[in-house]
C-alpha cells in the first residue's frame, strides 16, 4: 500500500511540570478533533504535566490502519521522545483480525462463518509491531479492515507500546462528540487528583471457575502481594460473592459507585451488553422447588412459542418427562407470570439499559472486567463503553472484544499500576488478542514512596536493570523483571527453578512457573510437579493446566496424586479431569493403583472411591483415543471434528499419527492444513520439537499446496519462538 503521510499536530503551549523524555500519541480521526479539540489538547497537556510524556497529536484524515500503524511505529523508533504508548480517540478505524486464534484465550469460532463475527477486533494491530498481515476486505457498513496474521509474522505478542481505545457512539440517542467531551474533562479531573491506590474490591459470579471457594480465598491473599501498601489495614480489601445475594446487582453497583473505592475486579460470565452475575436462587422449600420447576418449564414452552416451534409437543414432552401434572402448567401464559419471570431475569444481571434506569455511575478510576464480550468496543456501544461514558470517576476499563478462557491469568502485573506503571501495562503483558483497555491507558496510581518509570525501563529494556529489579522487596518488580529477562533470553531454567523454590510469595512462583514451562526440560518438569501441590491455587492450577499442555509422561504421578486427594479445589479437580484426557489410559490407571493401594490414601467406602476414579480415567482418556483412531474411517465431518478438538486437548502420543496423516498424503489440502494449525497450538508440548521439525520440513516442500506450506510455516513460527 502507498505509504501515506499523516499530519502531526504539535500541542502547543504545554508546558510540562516534568521534562518530557518519551513520548505518548492520541491518533484521532478528523472530526473528532475538530469537535472535542479543546478537552483533547487539555488531555494532552495533562498527560505531559502528569507522566513526563512528550505528547503527538495525529489526525487520521484517511482512515487507514495501515497508515496508522506505520506513523506509529515511526514515533516508537525515533530517536527523540519515542513514543510508549498510544490511545485511539474516536472512529479509528478496528482491525479484525484472521487466522491468529492462537493468540487468543479461547476464540476458536471456524472462519467460515461470517467474518464479522469469526474475527477478533483487536489493537494488537496497532501496539505489536512483530506482527505481521495480509491485508483481505473492508465492510462497507461498518469502519472494519479485515487482515490475516502472515506465516512469516510473529506467532506471540509482545506489545512494543500500550494501548487504549476511546470510541464514544451515538447510541441510545446521545451524541458522541458530547460523550467525548464530558469524558475528556472527567478525564482530566480524575488524573489531577494522583491517587493512591487504598481500596480494591473483587467480585465472583455465578459459575465463574467453577465457583471455587478455595481460588477466591488465596485471590485475596494474592491481591496483598500484588499491592503490598494495602497490608496496613485488612479493609483496604472487600469482596462479594454472587451467593451473597440474589439478586446481587445492585450490591455490585453499590460497591464500584463508592467515592473511596480505586479499583473493581469483576470476575464473571458476560456478553456485549450483560454482565452475567446470578444464577437460579438458592431452592430451600418444597413451595421454592416446585415453583423453580414451574417457571423454568413455562420458559420452555414460552420460548418455543416465540420461535414458531410446536410448543404443544413440547409441553407434552416436558410433562411426561418430570411427570407434572396438568394444574402446574395451566397458566403459562399468564401475562401477568410472563411480566414477573422477565422482571427476575432482568434482576439477575446487568444490563446496558440498567446504567440509565438505575442511574447507575462507576466511581473506581480502575475497572478490570475478567469475561466474555464486556469490552467489544467495535460495536455501537457495550459495558466497557457504558462504564466510561457515565459521569462517575471511572476512567479506565480493562475488558474483553471476544470470550475468554475461564482460567486466564487475568491479574498478571497488575500491581504495576501503583508501581509506576500504568493500565496500559495490564493489556501489554496479557498477552492476548482480546485483551483491551476501554478508556485512558496512561492512568497509573501515585506510588508509595519511590518508584521507577516502568515504561521507559520496558523501552530500554537493559539486563542490568531488570536484574537489579530481581531483587526488589516489591513483588511485582520482581516479576516483572523475571518477565523481560526470559524475554531477552537471559534467563536460565535453573534461575528459574531456584526462583520458584526459594520465593514465598505466590505471584513470583506463579511468574517462574509460567515462564519455566516454555523451556521443555527437566527444571521445567521439576518446577510443574512441584507446582501441582503449590499453596496457591492459581499456582496450583495453572501446574495441572502445565501438565496437559505439556503431556510428559513423568507428569503422570502428580496428574493422579491431586484427582485422588480428597480436598482438592473446584476448580484444580475440574482441570484435573480435564488434563486425564491426554495421557495413555492404561499409563494412568497403572499409577492410579499404585498410589491409590498405598496406606496413606485414606477414605470412606475406598472401593466404590476406587471404581470411580477408574471410570473417570477411562471415560476422558479412552474416548480421545478412539476418536483418532477412527480417523480412517471416519467421515469428512467427524475428521474435521476430531483434528480441530486437539486444539484445546492435544493427545500428544498421538502427534506422530497426525503428522503422518499429514505426509502421507491421506488428507486433502484443507484436512492437511487444519492439522498444521491445531498442532501449532501446543508450543509446550513435550512432541513440540517433533512438531517444529516437520512443520518447517513441509513449509519447504513445494510438493504441498500453498496453503499447507503457509501454516506449516506459521506452525513453525508458533513452536519454534520460546
Amino acid at each position: 500500500m502507498k505509504k501515506l503521510l499523516l499530519t502531526i499536530l504539535a500541542c502547543v503551549g504545554m508546558a510540562a511540570s516534568v521534562e518530557a523524555g518519551d513520548g505518548f500519541a492520541i491518533v484521532i480521526d478528523k472530526d473528532s478533533y475538530g469537535e472535542a479539540r479543546a478537552e483533547v489538547d487539555a488531555y494532552a497537556q495533562c498527560v505531559e504535566q502528569l507522566h513526563g510524556l512528550k505528547v503527538f497529536t495525529v489526525v487520521d484524515r484517511w482512515g487507514v490502519p495501515d497508515s496508522i500503524r506505520a506513523e506509529l511505529i515511526r514515533l516508537h523508533t525515533q530517536k527523540t521522545n519515542p513514543i510508549v504508548g498510544t490511545v485511539l480517540i474516536g472512529d479509528i478505524p478496528v482491525a479484525m483480525i484472521r487466522d491468529g486464534q492462537h493468540m487468543t484465550s479461547a476464540f476458536k469460532m471456524n472462519q467460515v462463518q461470517p467474518r464479522k463475527e469469526s474475527s477478533i477486533p483487536s489493537d494488537r494491530f496497532y501496539d505489536d509491531f512483530g506482527l505481521r498481515f495480509r491485508y483481505l476486505d473492508r465492510d462497507s457498513d461498518a469502519n472494519y479492515f479485515y487482515y490475516s496474521v502472515t506465516p512469516e509474522s510473529d506467532q506471540r505478542l509482545h506489545p512494543d507500546i500500550y494501548s487504549g481505545r476511546i470510541r464514544p457512539t451515538d447510541a441510545n440517542g446521545t451524541s458522541r462528540y458530547g460523550k467525548l467531551r464530558q469524558y475528556l474533562r472527567k478525564l482530566v479531573a480524575v488524573k489531577q487528583q494522583q491517587r493512591r491506590l487504598e481500596k480494591m474490591f473483587f467480585f465472583s459470579g455465578h459459575g465463574y471457575i467453577s465457583e471455587s471457594k478455595v481460588a477466591r480465598m488465596d485471590e485475596k491473599a494474592a491481591w496483598f502481594e500484588h499491592f503490598p501498601q494495602l497490608k496496613d489495614n485488612r479493609n483496604r480489601i472487600s469482596y462479594m460473592d454472587h451467593s451473597d445475594h440474589n439478586p446481587v446487582k445492585e450490591q455490585v453497583m453499590g460497591e464500584v459507585m463508592r467515592t473511596d473505592l480505586d479499583l473493581a475486579v469483576l470476575h464473571h460470565h458476560g456478553y456485549w451488553d450483560t454482565e452475567y452475575f446470578n444464577g437460579s436462587k438458592q431452592i430451600v422449600t418444597v413451595k421454592q422447588a416446585k415453583e423453580y420447576i414451574r417457571q423454568n418449564v413455562r420458559e420452555h414452552i414460552v420460548a418455543a412459542k416465540q420461535k414458531g416451534r410446536d410448543w404443544e409437543k413440547m409441553q407434552r414432552d416436558l410433562q411426561e418427562r418430570f411427570d407434572l401434572p396438568d394444574s402446574w402448567l395451566a397458566d403459562v401464559f399468564d401475562p401477568a407470570l410472563s411480566l414477573n419471570d422477565s422482571i427476575e431475569d432482568a434482576a439477575a444481571d446487568l444490563h446496558l439499559e440498567d446504567f440509565a434506569f438505575y442511574g447507575y455511575q462507576p466511581n473506581a478510576p480502575v475497572v478490570v472486567i475478567d469475561a466474555c464480550f464486556c469490552g467489544s468496543f467495535h460495536r455501537e456501544d457495550c459495558i466497557a463503553n457504558e462504564y466510561i461514558f457515565q459521569p462517575g470517576t471511572t476512567v479506565s476499563v480493562v475488558a474483553n472484544s471476544v470470550n475468554v478462557l475461564q482460567d486466564k491469568w487475568s491479574d498478571r502485573l497488575i500491581g504495576l499500576i501503583a508501581e509506576g506503571g500504568c493500565v496500559g501495562d495490564i493489556v501489554r503483558y496479557s498477552t492476548y488478542l482480546e485483551s483491551h483497555v476501554v478508556g485512558d491507558p496512561t492512568y497509573r496510581f501515585t506510588p508509595k514512596g519511590n518508584a521507577p518509570d516502568i515504561d521507559h525501563l520496558i523501552l530500554e529494556n537493559k539486563p542490568a536493570t531488570w536484574k537489579k529489579l530481581l531483587k526488589s522487596e516489591k513483588p511485582e518488580l520482581q516479576s516483572l523483571a523475571i518477565e523481560q529477562l526470559c524475554r531477552l533470553g537471559r534467563m536460565t531454567s535453573a534461575q528459574l527453578r531456584q526462583i520458584y523454590e526459594t520465593s514465598p510469595v505466590g505471584i513470583v512462583r506463579l511468574m517462574a512457573l509460567m515462564k519455566i514451562a516454555d523451556c521443555r526440560d527437566d527444571n521445567a518438569i521439576e518446577v510443574i510437579k512441584l507446582a501441582s501441590q503449590d499453596s496457591y491455587e492459581m499456582v496450583q492450577r495453572q501446574a495441572i493446566r502445565l501438565i496437559h499442555n505439556s503431556g510428559d509422561e513423568r507428569l503422570i504421578p502428580a496428574l493422579i496424586a491431586i484427582s485422588i486427594e480428597n480436598n482438592t479445589s473446584d476448580r484444580v479437580n475440574f482441570d484435573a479431569r480435564m488434563a486425564l484426557g491426554v495421557f495413555p489410559e492404561d499409563k494412568l490407571q497403572r499409577e492410579f493403583a499404585l498410589q491409590f493401594d498405598r496406606p496413606t490414601v485414606q477414605t470412606i467406602h475406598k472401593d466404590t472411591i476406587r471404581s470411580l476414579i477408574s471410570k473417570t480415567i477411562t471415560r476422558y482418556a479412552s474416548s480421545k483415543a478412539k476418536e483418532i483412531e477412527a480417523i480412517d474411517t471416519a467421515s469428512v465431518k467427524e475428521v474435521k471434528f476430531t483434528i480441530r478438538s486437539q486444539r484445546n486437548d492435544l493427545v500428544h502420543a498421538y502427534v506422530p499419527f497426525f503428522l503422518n496423516y499429514v505426509e502421507s498424503g491421506k488428507a486433502e489440502p484443507e484436512v492437511q492444513t487444519m492439522v498444521l494449525e491445531a498442532l501449532g497450538w501446543h508450543p509446550q508440548s513435550y512432541m513440540a520439537p517433533v512438531i517444529a521439525e516437520h512443520a518447517l520440513a513441509i513449509s519447504k516442500d513445494e510438493k504441498y499446496a500453498r496453503e499447507v506450506r503457509d501454516e506449516a510455516l506459521k506452525t513453525y513460527n508458533r513452536i519454534h519462538a520460546r
